[in-house]
This record gives structure tokens, C-alpha cells and sequence, in this order.
């Protein structure tokens, strides 16, 4: 009983510190998507484009159909 309860313990242990590792991770990772989200729009404001508008498309606001197809030789 005491070796299973001391391998429970060991994986406990394993996997509290692969979680707080992954939490630092994350928080990483979160910080570096906030700056490159900030650096894009400050991009977007300074060069005084703005996007594109949505194509017209006719007929009840549907897309175009598709190109025919080639012919068969």
C-alpha cells in the first residue's frame, strides 16, 4: 500500500509541476499574442489603409456561381 500510495505521489508530484510549467506557458504565449495583436492594429491605424470592401454580389446577396467547366477533348 505505501509503494502504490508513494508512485501516486511521485505522478502527483509529475504532473503538478508539468501543469504549473504549462500555466507559465500559456501565460507566455498569451502575452506575446497581445503584443503582436497590438504591434498589428498600431500597423493597421499608422498606414491609414482600411479593409477592403466585401464584393457586390448580385441576386440576393448570393455568390457568384462557379466558372463552367472546360470541355472534354
Amino acid at each position: 500500500m505505501q509503494q502504490h500510495t508513494a508512485q501516486f505521489t511521485e505522478k502527483y508530484d509529475h504532473l503538478s509541476a508539468s501543469y504549473a510549467q504549462l500555466k507559465v506557458d500559456n501565460a507566455q504565449q498569451k502575452a506575446e499574442h497581445d503584443q503582436l495583436r497590438e504591434f498589428v492594429m498600431n500597423m493597421a491605424s499608422q498606414s491609414g489603409d482600411t479593409c477592403a470592401p466585401p464584393p457586390f454580389w448580385p441576386y440576393n446577396n448570393q455568390p457568384p456561381p462557379p466558372p463552367p467547366a472546360p470541355p472534354l477533348c
